[in-house]
């Protein structure tokens, strides 16, 4: 038996199982992509003589390359006798910079010289180097011939010139043999050097697999873009719909980041837009995502998350977004910190996500492995920006975010359908009230004398009886509390009489008070209001759901439990929760719980559902699981007339 019940329970917390085996396989393959990897190339040489390139094969030049620092060095320079000495063998990709590259990190700025003795077979008749981002000008010497110049290399700054141009170069074709000499300046950026891997192959295998890539990113972007484009269409139809808004930003962030990763489709369409304007978006974007996803998220579960841990996460990206009118070179010196702040903003969503799985928002499993993949290509796009990872990043992000968007868009999709089908269920339901509301009106009275059962008073005056015995000061403040409720449940002239939240919130006190006098502390009462007292309320709403759920939920609960109270405002007007963590109600009586088959199993459910849908045009939403407790939700829409001098007269 004992081992049904555990069962029982891990299967019941299958979405937090979920959750750690989602983390764990992220955790996982970060460890796979930071891992570091020798290649092919060792000690500065690398012998393809043997690979068939005629496959369309092309190979990755990575490895361990020579390197000079603080010289630029060219062909001629290792014909002398006196042969330039290595300062060290350094990993391509990589920056020079970074502690890993070589046997010891270099400064950020300065000049250096990489250098590689290649050997390719005679079948390959047009070989070609495929080059994309360097840090930040570079030369390319084959055989002493002088390839490509991308940007200007000098030692002083007023000469020199960043760029990051990527290039496919044909090699010389008359000889099985390359020495590949590389000179790269960096004066401004905060990384230096290779960045990316060099790709070797057929020029024309080359030239064919980057306008795939190319062709494919500009059909990534331009859905992604689509997509943004849409959902902004709709914001204008929609002014209140902030959701639509949010995803909409964040699929033109996104499209717009694409622009200038893999094939840097941005540089190609605009080959005469400054290198200054691309690293611009790139930062611009960057700074920009995150705190998108966030505030989509929260869009989404308004209930699930905290204002003031909201301000502290998201405040500093008006320091980060101010430094984008500052110098490439100052912003880049606090790249570190945004590392760290941005790991901190997707700890932040990724908790406000667990909240909501644990509270069974609709979507909100989907949206946590959704966003989990969209922070892991993050994390990628960090990894590749600090020169770790042995993967090429970059087409991570594109294909894997717009794989995310995809699926972010389905759950709108799916959101609107079920706004949709809420919307036609309101309908039916306002028609329904209407047919109902003389029946309501004829039966007012007998309302309120369901709200009064015989057993509660005999049950009443039996706990103050008893309490009379030994304390006689809190049996004569029973007594008037009892008072005080009779005089509430009948003294009013309207079902539609209104009240402040305030009055209410000390009518639930009162017969709280009395309950307790039956059952000690086993029962509990906890209010989070997060609304202004005197907001009105339809009266005889609030307290009947706290009595269901004192009556039927945590005083058939060996050991008892408590009842929350949770008021708040979200845009579409006041949201109230009553929530407990009792036996909980059976599926088979869930389902006719607020229809005339379910009339009797709650303390006046049924009728106050149809006052609600009378009034509002919406009524109780009821979730449930057995040993587990039940929720009874309950919107009071933005805009209703909600004070005695409005709903007084009638």
């Amino acid at each position: 038996m004992d081992q049904r019940r555990i069962w029982r329970k891990i299967i019941s917390n299958w979405r937090i199982i979920i959750i750690f085996f989602i983390i764990s396989l992220m955790l996982f393959a970060l460890s796979k992509m930071y891992s570091p990897v020798s290649g092919l190339v060792a000690n500065g040489k690398v012998d393809l003589s043997r690979v068939d390139f005629t496959q369309n094969k092309t190979i990755d030049l990575n490895g361990q390359w020579e390197f000079y620092w603080d010289r630029l060095l060219t062909s001629e320079d290792f014909m002398t006798e006196d042969v330039p000495e290595i300062d060290s063998f350094i990993k391509v990709p990589g920056s020079w910079n970074d502690s890993e590259a070589g046997i010891r990190p270099y400064p950020n700025h300065g000049v250096a010289t990489y250098r590689l003795i290649l050997t390719y077979p005679d079948s390959l008749r047009d070989p070609a180097l495929s080059i994309k981002t360097v840090s930040a000008a570079y030369k390319l010497y084959a055989n002493g011939q002088l390839i490509v110049e991308v940007g200007k290399v000098a030692e002083k700054l007023s000469d020199y010139e960043g760029d990051y141009r990527q290039l496919i170069v044909g090699l010389p074709n008359n000889t099985s043999e390359l020495e590949l000499i590389i000179q790269v300046a960096n004066l401004n950026y905060s990384r230096g050097g290779l960045r990316d891997s060099l790709v070797f192959g057929s020029k024309q295998v080359l030239d064919q697999q980057k306008f795939v890539l190319f062709a494919t990113q500009l059909i990534v972007i331009g859905s992604v873009f689509g997509f943004g484009i849409y959902y902004f269409l709709l914001f204008l139809l929609h002014r209140k719909n902030k959701t639509a808004l949010l995803f909409s930003l964040l699929c033109l962030t996104t499209a717009l980041r694409a622009l200038v990763w893999g094939e840097t489709p941005l540089m190609i369409l605009f080959p005469k837009l400054r290198i200054q304007d691309g690293i611009l978006i790139e930062y611009i974007t960057k700074y920009s995502l995150l705190p998108l996803i966030i505030l989509f998220v929260i869009s989404l579960y308004p209930m699930d998350y905290h204002k003031k841990s909201l301000t502290l996460i998201l405040l500093p990206t008006l320091f980060f977004e101010a430094l984008l009118l500052a110098p490439a070179g100052f912003r880049a010196s606090f790249n570190t910190y945004f590392y760290i702040f941005i790991q901190l903003q997707m700890i932040y969503i990724l908790c406000v996500l667990i909240q909501a799985v644990h509270r069974r928002r609709d979507n909100a499993l989907l949206l946590f492995i959704v966003i989990s993949v969209f922070n892991f290509t993050i994390l990628a796009d960090l990894l590749r920006d600090m020169g770790m990872g042995n993967i090429n990043l970059s087409y991570m992000f594109v294909y894997g975010n717009f794989a995310v968007i995809m699926a972010m868009s389905f759950i709108q999709a799916r959101q609107q359908a079920s706004t949709q089908q809420k919307l036609i269920l309101y309908n039916q339901n306002l028609i329904e009230a209407d047919r109902l509301k003389d029946k309501i009106m004829a039966t007012e009275m007998s309302f309120l004398q369901a709200q009064i059962k015989p057993h509660f008073l005999y049950n009443a005056l039996s706990a103050i009886a008893n309490v009379s015995e030994m304390d006689g000061k809190k049996a004569g403040k029973l007594i008037i509390d009892l008072a005080l409720y009779l005089r509430k449940s009948l003294v009013f002239n309207h079902l539609d009489k209104m009240d402040s939240i305030e009055k209410e919130l000390e009518f639930i006190d009162t017969y709280f008070n009395i309950e307790q006098a039956r059952f000690g502390h086993k029962i509990r009462l906890q209010k989070e209001i997060e609304i202004p007292l005197n907001h009105q309320i339809l009266v005889l709403i609030l307290q009947p759901l706290v009595e269901n759920a004192v009556r039927h939920g945590i005083s058939k609960k060996t050991g008892g439990g408590t009842v929350r109270v949770k008021m708040n405002r979200i845009d579409e007007g006041i949201h109230i929760e009553i929530e407990d963590d009792g036996v909980g109600i059976p599926s088979e009586k869930l389902v006719n719980l607020l229809t005339e088959e379910g009339k009797g199993q709650g303390v006046g459910l049924l009728n106050i559902h149809h006052r609600l849908l009378r009034l509002y045009g919406r009524g109780l939403t009821i979730s449930s699981e057995e040993g587990l407790g039940t929720c009874v939700r309950l919107l009071i829409p933005k805009g209703e007339k909600n004070n005695d001098q409005d709903s007084g007269g009638r």
